[in-house]
């Protein structure tokens, strides 16, 4: 065997075991065009790489330490959110090194420490090794452009499920991670993803009364007495007495796992479901590059100010290009919070109460729609400091290490319960009529809380509550995507003894 056809078989084979790190591990007999596309990208990348250094050795070195670099993050992600590395995560790499505190917690020293030695190795080989002549780097460049289209028609031929997991132990982590990324990144996804949301029920419509309407997408929040009657209900106080006199209460379906808030929050603010997204419905936010239907749109439409509020920056997720598409005419970020207090690394709920106050005081000529995304909540929770005896009042796990993460998360349910208490307190007051939608957006990535306790949810939970009408807390189990058509419902559906505070709204100045 010539020398060129043992270092491709080698490469080859160092590939399929260095694959074999990933968690999705999958049996080498997989379905022919996953394995071709495994090869295609193997020699596409490879030769790609010495087109632009001329080092064989380097390139080669340098796909087998890339595509273990990517199984080794993908397994530390499925540990924490238990999801596989997909394709729009890439996008997100950028986020680790400016919000560093939100991501390497989660890969861990020992990851992180065998990723940075790798990347020295090939930093090393890359200085080590002499690059060979011109023209065989020319050579390598047409492998590299041959192997693209090979693996664009190859990826086109993959029949996914988009579910991540099982497509990935079906065709290899490999195949099936270059096959998202060329489909997801593909001009056929990014006209379904603007089919998807011409189709939204709020394109085009307006609504014909207006009251005031506050959404709250509380971080991490669900209602976890479902783990037990280990768990306090000092904690929900105030979320059972709204869920009481609530429109509409119950359980909600929502896309995401410990993290990617912006799956439920692109869902409640579209009324689309994730399956209509295709590939974008692991980052939508990715594909709002122009004006986007949306709730915002809907109420703007009507004549309402639309605000979204979140005390953190507005570049995390791409939030500030993707608002303004989406039809807020302002965003209240980080910055509008410099002097708010922190209740550990973050922005507290009571803050983000107190905002949204304000902002209803300054709209008596114009009704108002505010989209609230806290902060306070969000982990990594296994940061935070538990003092002992803190846990008493929570729940009655006691104070071993291994329950420190329920602990933080009930303290800050707590503070997210006040929130509601002081919103609801003062929309009582207010002689104004006004809605208040209240839902978690996933559940908190507390993976060895709930190995521990045998359990893994995947509900959270959301209230619509009015200051008008004589509701009596109707309970519907709905997906996040419903939560904005049921806010419309309760605009408008007051009960039949409630007639004066129908027409206070139907006669409401836009």
């Amino acid at each position: 065997m010539s020398p060129g056809l043992t270092f491709a078989a080698v490469l080859v084979a160092c590939s399929f075991a260095v694959e074999a790190i990933a968690v999705t591990r999958s049996p080498l007999r997989r379905p022919p065009v996953a394995l071709m596309l495994h090869l295609a990208a193997l020699a596409g990348v490879t030769a790609g790489c010495m087109a632009l250094t001329g080092r064989p050795l380097f390139s080669a070195g340098f796909v087998l330490v890339l595509i273990g670099v990517l199984a080794v993050v993908g397994n530390a992600k499925y540990a924490s959110l238990r999801e596989p590395l997909v394709f729009s995560d890439v996008s997100l790499f950028s986020q680790v090194f400016s919000h560093p505190r939100l991501y390497l917690p989660f890969l861990g020293f020992g990851k992180l420490a065998a990723v940075l030695v790798c990347l020295a190795a090939a930093a090393g080989a890359f200085l080590a090794e002499t690059p060979v002549a011109a023209k065989q780097r020319c050579i390598e460049g047409i492998v590299a452009l041959l192997c693209l289209p090979m693996c664009i028609a190859l990826s086109r031929r993959l029949p996914v499920s988009l579910q991540p997991f099982s497509d990935q132990r079906r065709f290899g982590f490999f195949a099936a991670f270059v096959g998202y990324l060329i489909n997801g990144l593909s001009g056929a996804q990014r006209r379904a993803f603007a089919r998807a949301v011409s189709a939204s029920p709020f394109a085009g419509k307006c609504p014909d009364v207006h009251p005031d309407v506050i959404v709250i997408q509380s971080e991490s929040y669900f209602d976890a007495r479902r783990l037990g009657a280990c768990i306090s209900g000092a904690p929900y106080a105030h979320f059972d007495r709204a869920r009481r006199e609530s429109f509409e209460q119950g359980k909600l379906d929502v896309p995401a796992w410990g993290a990617n808030t912006m799956r439920s929050e692109f869902a409640m603010l579209t009324g689309l479901a994730s399956a209509a997204l295709g590939y974008a419905r692991f980052y939508p936010y990715m594909f709002v590059r122009r004006a986007c239907a949306s709730l915002a749109g809907y109420f703007s439409r009507g004549g309402y100010r639309t605000v979204a509020v979140h005390p953190y920056h507005a570049n995390f997720f791409g939030r500030h290009r993707a608002f303004a598409n989406m039809h807020f005419e302002r965003f209240l970020d980080i910055a509008h919070f410099d002097n708010a207090p922190r209740v550990g690394p973050y922005v507290g709920d009571v803050a983000v109460a107190d905002e949204l106050i304000a902002l209803l005081r300054a709209s008596d000529d114009k009704p108002l729609f505010a989209f609230a995304i806290t902060m306070e909540n969000h982990g990594p929770l296994h940061l935070e400091t538990v003092a002992q005896g803190e846990a008493a009042s929570r729940h009655t796990l006691g104070d071993d290490a291994r329950w420190r993460d329920l602990t933080a998360y009930l303290r800050h349910v707590e503070n997210a319960d006040a929130m509601i208490g002081k919103l609801t307190s003062y929309l009582r007051e207010r002689n104004r009529p006004a809605i208040l939608c209240f839902y978690g957006d996933h559940v908190p990535a507390m993976s060895s809380v709930f190995d521990a306790l045998a359990t893994e949810p995947t509900h959270t939970d959301y209230f619509i509550w009015r200051n008008f009408g004589n509701d009596i807390g109707t309970y519907r189990e709905v997906g996040v995507e419903m939560l904005g058509s049921a806010i419309q419902r309760a605009m408008t559906q007051a009960n039949r003894d409630h007639t004066d505070s129908r027409n206070e709204l139907q006669h409401m100045p836009a």
